[in-house]
């Protein structure tokens, strides 16, 4: 393993963190509208926490993929569990994290003017989907009004039926910060089902 840290273990520690924080806005929501986070007691024992710090103060240098692949899949577990829990016998709660999770998109948002590619680009920059080299987002088809994307495979799936959470819950999720994402910016975000994602320019 290489013990130097790069520009791109920097890129995949910020879309973990931003995970994470997306993760602890939907419990103080959950708190905040009263739904009960009594469930969510022990998701720190179950499945860890991320290290606070700057990266290099926290990395393991001998593991440095090895340790950013453990952190996606506590964040990813993390993010299952509390989806699961606080969705169970509560129909309605699925409505509150999403909103949410609009908001939160909203305070990550885009701004204004980016033009497809500017957007997809962002897209990469926050949205974790495995580690790089798994190569999970292919562009397909692009031009200045238009660009759509395919996930060659369900990264996040396996961390969900771990945890016993349906990974459609994800979906929703993700869907409803994406659109708060690119709200006001000028792109309109499509999921067209099978994997396959567009932003077309208003």
């Amino acid at each position: 393993m290489s013990a130097i840290l790069g520009p791109i273990h920097h890129w995949l520690f910020r879309k973990i963190k931003i995970q994470n924080d997306l993760t602890n806005t939907l419990i103080t929501t959950a708190k905040d509208k009263g739904l009960n986070t009594a469930v969510l007691a022990d998701i720190d024992e179950k499945f860890g926490s991320l290290p606070e710090g700057d990266l290099g103060n926290v990395i393991d240098p001998t593991n440095i993929h090895g340790w950013l692949q453990d952190k996606i899949a506590i964040v990813e577990r993390r993010l299952a569990y509390v989806a699961k829990n606080l969705t169970e016998g509560n129909p309605d709660a699925i409505g509150i994290i999403c909103e949410s999770a609009r908001t939160f998109g909203k305070e990550n948002a885009i701004g204004s003017g980016a033009s497809p590619v500017d957007g997809f680009e962002y897209y990469e920059n926050t949205f974790v989907s495995g580690m790089p080299c798994d190569g999970v987002n292919m562009v397909v088809n692009e031009d200045s009004d238009e660009l759509m994307w395919q996930e060659t495979v369900d990264i996040h799936k396996q961390y969900w039926d771990e945890v016993g959470a349906d990974v459609s819950l994800f979906y929703e999720i993700r869907n409803a910060m994406i659109e708060g994402v690119f709200d006001g910016s000028g792109l309109t975000y499509y999921a067209l089902g099978n994997g396959t994602y567009k932003l077309v320019r208003e």
